[in-house]
Protein backbone atom coordinates (compact mmCIF):
# COMPACT_ATOMS: atom_id res chain seq x y z
CA UNK A 1 0.00 0.00 0.00
CA UNK A 2 1.73 3.38 -0.89
CA UNK A 3 1.09 6.11 1.05
CA UNK A 4 0.17 9.67 -0.74
CA UNK A 5 2.23 12.21 0.14
CA UNK A 6 1.11 16.08 -0.10
CA UNK A 7 2.75 19.70 -1.17
CA UNK A 8 0.73 22.34 1.15
CA UNK A 9 0.97 26.30 0.62
CA UNK A 10 -0.86 28.68 2.19
CA UNK A 11 -0.45 32.00 -0.26
CA UNK A 12 -1.92 34.03 2.77
CA UNK A 13 1.58 33.54 4.71
CA UNK A 14 4.08 32.53 2.30
CA UNK A 15 3.91 28.93 4.26
CA UNK A 16 4.62 25.82 2.95
CA UNK A 17 5.28 21.94 3.81
CA UNK A 18 4.43 18.33 3.07
CA UNK A 19 1.78 16.17 4.83
CA UNK A 20 1.06 12.51 4.51
CA UNK A 21 -2.85 11.29 4.10
CA UNK A 22 -3.15 9.82 6.56
CA UNK A 23 -2.83 12.65 8.48
CA UNK A 24 -5.59 14.31 6.69
CA UNK A 25 -7.55 11.93 8.31
CA UNK A 26 -6.81 11.92 11.79
CA UNK A 27 -5.61 15.41 12.18
CA UNK A 28 -2.10 17.03 11.35
CA UNK A 29 0.34 19.79 13.81
CA UNK A 30 1.51 20.46 10.15
CA UNK A 31 -1.74 21.31 9.22
CA UNK A 32 -2.26 23.17 12.06
CA UNK A 33 0.86 25.32 11.53
CA UNK A 34 0.22 26.07 7.76
CA UNK A 35 -3.26 26.88 7.62
CA UNK A 36 -4.24 26.80 11.37
CA UNK A 37 -6.55 24.38 11.08
CA UNK A 38 -6.02 20.51 12.45
CA UNK A 39 -8.19 18.31 9.80
CA UNK A 40 -8.47 18.91 5.83
CA UNK A 41 -12.24 19.05 6.18
CA UNK A 42 -11.52 22.47 7.95
CA UNK A 43 -8.90 23.71 4.90
CA UNK A 44 -11.85 22.57 2.51
CA UNK A 45 -14.39 24.95 4.67
CA UNK A 46 -11.51 27.76 4.79
CA UNK A 47 -11.49 27.45 0.83
CA UNK A 48 -15.37 28.54 0.66
CA UNK A 49 -15.44 30.77 3.95
CA UNK A 50 -12.40 32.87 4.76
CA UNK A 51 -12.27 36.05 3.06
CA UNK A 52 -8.20 36.92 3.32
CA UNK A 53 -7.39 33.04 2.30
CA UNK A 54 -9.80 33.35 -0.86
CA UNK A 55 -8.37 36.76 -1.59
CA UNK A 56 -4.81 35.63 -1.43
CA UNK A 57 -5.33 32.21 -3.52
CA UNK A 58 -6.49 34.68 -6.14
CA UNK A 59 -3.88 37.17 -6.16
CA UNK A 60 -1.12 34.22 -6.25
CA UNK A 61 -2.20 32.66 -9.19
CA UNK A 62 -3.69 35.08 -11.05
CA UNK A 63 -7.29 33.49 -11.21
CA UNK A 64 -9.92 35.70 -12.80
CA UNK A 65 -12.39 35.42 -9.73
CA UNK A 66 -13.08 33.49 -6.93
CA UNK A 67 -15.01 30.79 -8.23
CA UNK A 68 -11.96 29.39 -9.80
CA UNK A 69 -10.59 28.68 -6.57
CA UNK A 70 -9.59 24.98 -6.19
CA UNK A 71 -8.43 22.60 -3.18
CA UNK A 72 -5.40 21.76 -5.83
CA UNK A 73 -4.28 25.83 -5.24
CA UNK A 74 -2.85 24.92 -1.98
CA UNK A 75 -2.45 21.10 -1.75
CA UNK A 76 -1.42 18.72 -4.46
CA UNK A 77 0.80 15.39 -4.60
CA UNK A 78 4.35 16.59 -3.51
CA UNK A 79 7.25 15.30 -6.39
CA UNK A 80 10.08 13.50 -5.49
CA UNK A 81 12.95 17.03 -5.55
CA UNK A 82 10.38 19.11 -3.22
CA UNK A 83 10.09 16.26 -0.46
CA UNK A 84 13.56 15.39 -0.69
CA UNK A 85 14.08 19.38 0.36
CA UNK A 86 11.97 19.15 3.16
CA UNK A 87 13.53 15.71 4.66
CA UNK A 88 16.53 17.83 4.02
CA UNK A 89 15.52 20.47 6.14
CA UNK A 90 14.02 18.31 8.44
CA UNK A 91 16.89 16.46 9.18
CA UNK A 92 19.25 19.34 9.75
CA UNK A 93 16.71 20.46 12.00
CA UNK A 94 16.89 17.29 14.01
CA UNK A 95 20.51 17.65 14.01
CA UNK A 96 20.06 20.80 15.65
CA UNK A 97 17.52 20.27 18.00
CA UNK A 98 18.25 16.42 18.94
CA UNK A 99 15.20 15.10 18.58
CA UNK A 100 14.92 11.29 18.13
CA UNK A 101 14.38 10.25 14.66
CA UNK A 102 10.85 10.00 13.40
CA UNK A 103 9.79 7.05 10.38
CA UNK A 104 9.20 7.98 7.18
CA UNK A 105 6.75 5.83 5.34
CA UNK A 106 8.18 2.93 4.02
CA UNK A 107 6.32 3.35 0.39
CA UNK A 108 5.03 6.57 -1.15
CA UNK A 109 2.65 7.92 -3.73
CA UNK A 110 4.37 11.16 -4.96
CA UNK A 111 3.61 13.43 -8.53
CA UNK A 112 6.66 11.86 -9.92
CA UNK A 113 5.30 7.65 -9.52
CA UNK A 114 5.97 5.10 -6.71
CA UNK A 115 9.11 5.48 -4.13
CA UNK A 116 10.30 3.49 -1.29
CA UNK A 117 12.18 4.49 1.27
CA UNK A 118 15.85 3.31 1.80
CA UNK A 119 17.33 3.30 4.73
CA UNK A 120 20.61 2.84 4.18
CA UNK A 121 20.84 6.38 1.37
CA UNK A 122 18.15 8.07 3.68
CA UNK A 123 15.94 8.92 0.51
CA UNK A 124 13.20 7.46 -1.62
CA UNK A 125 13.87 5.44 -4.50
CA UNK A 126 11.38 5.10 -7.50
CA UNK A 127 10.28 1.50 -7.54
CA UNK A 128 10.99 -0.68 -10.85
CA UNK A 129 7.66 -0.48 -12.70
CA UNK A 130 6.95 -4.03 -14.47
CA UNK A 131 5.81 -3.85 -18.07
CA UNK A 132 4.25 -6.79 -19.80
CA UNK A 133 4.22 -6.64 -23.39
Amino acid sequence: MYEKLYFIYNPLTGCKDWVSEREFNVGSLKLKSIFGVLYFSDLKIMLHFNAPFKTAIVKEYRLANEQSIALHHVCRLISQTELMEFLNLEAKNKAQNDNNDVPYPSSVELRDGYFIWNEHSGCYEQEAVLTTV
